[in-house]
Protein backbone atom coordinates (compact mmCIF):
# COMPACT_ATOMS: atom_id res chain seq x y z
CA UNK A 1 0.00 0.00 0.00
CA UNK A 2 1.29 3.64 -1.47
CA UNK A 3 1.96 6.57 1.50
CA UNK A 4 -0.92 7.82 -0.15
CA UNK A 5 -3.56 5.35 0.43
CA UNK A 6 -2.50 4.68 3.81
CA UNK A 7 -2.91 9.13 4.48
CA UNK A 8 -6.53 8.92 3.62
CA UNK A 9 -8.21 12.33 3.05
CA UNK A 10 -5.67 13.81 5.42
CA UNK A 11 -2.77 15.79 4.07
CA UNK A 12 0.95 15.54 4.82
CA UNK A 13 1.28 17.82 7.82
CA UNK A 14 3.12 21.32 7.09
CA UNK A 15 6.25 21.45 9.73
CA UNK A 16 6.76 24.01 11.66
CA UNK A 17 9.65 25.26 9.85
CA UNK A 18 7.65 25.37 6.75
CA UNK A 19 5.21 28.03 8.79
CA UNK A 20 8.02 29.74 9.99
CA UNK A 21 9.42 30.60 6.16
CA UNK A 22 6.48 31.42 5.44
CA UNK A 23 5.95 34.41 8.22
CA UNK A 24 9.36 35.01 7.73
CA UNK A 25 8.40 36.49 4.03
CA UNK A 26 5.50 37.91 4.37
CA UNK A 27 7.23 39.85 7.86
CA UNK A 28 3.55 39.91 9.37
CA UNK A 29 0.70 37.48 8.65
CA UNK A 30 -2.62 36.75 10.19
CA UNK A 31 -4.36 33.66 11.58
CA UNK A 32 -6.12 33.39 8.04
CA UNK A 33 -3.43 33.95 6.25
CA UNK A 34 -1.44 30.85 7.27
CA UNK A 35 -5.00 29.09 6.91
CA UNK A 36 -4.95 30.00 3.16
CA UNK A 37 -1.29 29.72 2.49
CA UNK A 38 -1.30 25.81 4.49
CA UNK A 39 -5.36 24.95 3.39
CA UNK A 40 -5.67 24.61 7.48
CA UNK A 41 -8.62 25.23 8.90
CA UNK A 42 -8.84 28.22 10.78
CA UNK A 43 -8.86 26.23 14.38
CA UNK A 44 -6.10 24.63 13.47
CA UNK A 45 -3.97 27.45 12.04
CA UNK A 46 -4.60 29.38 15.38
CA UNK A 47 -3.42 26.10 17.42
CA UNK A 48 -0.34 26.01 15.16
CA UNK A 49 0.58 29.53 15.92
CA UNK A 50 -0.46 29.68 19.62
CA UNK A 51 2.13 26.32 20.38
CA UNK A 52 4.67 28.31 18.27
CA UNK A 53 3.95 31.40 20.00
CA UNK A 54 4.68 29.68 23.36
CA UNK A 55 7.60 27.81 22.03
CA UNK A 56 9.33 31.14 21.69
CA UNK A 57 9.54 31.16 17.82
CA UNK A 58 6.65 34.24 17.40
CA UNK A 59 4.96 37.23 18.66
CA UNK A 60 1.44 38.14 18.42
CA UNK A 61 -0.73 40.97 18.88
CA UNK A 62 -4.11 41.43 19.30
CA UNK A 63 -5.55 43.47 16.87
CA UNK A 64 -9.18 44.35 17.13
CA UNK A 65 -10.74 41.02 16.36
CA UNK A 66 -7.62 39.07 15.43
CA UNK A 67 -4.34 38.11 15.97
CA UNK A 68 -1.07 39.26 13.68
CA UNK A 69 1.65 37.27 14.30
CA UNK A 70 5.83 37.99 13.18
CA UNK A 71 9.05 36.44 13.73
CA UNK A 72 10.99 37.44 17.09
CA UNK A 73 14.16 39.19 16.60
CA UNK A 74 16.63 38.32 18.62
Amino acid sequence: MSEDERSGPFKKQVSDEEILEFIEQEEVVTTKDVSEEFDYHLQTARRRLKQLHQDGEIRQKDVGKRFVWWITRQ
